[in-house]
């Protein structure tokens, strides 16, 4: 599996990714990228584990994409195409939730995994999500606004803003 690196030894989220994530982005050598994993799986309970419950039991992971040695960024136009087939071979193989963009973490970042389907951006919010995310998760053509619906992590209609519980954007 050298399509998945760990960085992430001494984050509160340290644990590996569960097989199925694995298995779920195996598709990346096909685009000759590979995956740094900052912030990987924790336990479901207990005092070692942080925010929402994506990362339970290794079920997401916030990662940083690397092709041909060259970091990937999402600011970049080039890089973009890839973030885009990243995010639709990803809901091809069953990922569903999905964040990146500017003030989310770190520039190039994005967070892959599995949970309630959504996408978000800064502050956790659909609202927020870049709209070439947007574009690749819902598969419509680029600068086609898709209709959404707004829900919290757990599927439940978002009755107010939890910054811990992204806020994401249904297909």
């Amino acid at each position: 599996m050298n399509y998945i690196e760990y960085a992430n030894q001494g984050a509160t989220r340290r644990q590996p990714l569960s097989p199925q994530l694995t298995q779920a982005l195996g598709f990346l050598p096909d685009l000759g990228v590979t995956a740094r994993v900052f912030s990987g799986g924790q336990p479901s309970t207990g005092s070692n584990r942080v925010g929402s419950t994506r990362h339970d039991h290794g079920d997401a992971a916030d990662v940083l994409f690397f092709q041909g040695g060259r970091q990937l960024d999402w600011r970049n136009p080039e890089d973009v195409p890839i973030y885009q087939q990243i995010v639709s071979r990803g809901r091809a193989a069953g990922l569903t939730g999905f964040g990146a963009g500017e003030n989310y973490m770190t520039p190039g970042s994005m967070h892959i995994g599995f949970g309630a389907p959504a996408v978000w951006g800064a502050d956790g919010s659909g609202a927020n999500a870049p709209q070439w995310l947007r574009d690749a998760y819902q598969g419509a053509p680029a600068g086609q606004a898709p209709t959404n619906m707004r829900m919290n992590m757990t599927g439940a209609p978002q009755m107010a803003m939890q910054p811990t519980q992204p806020q994401g954007l249904l297909g």
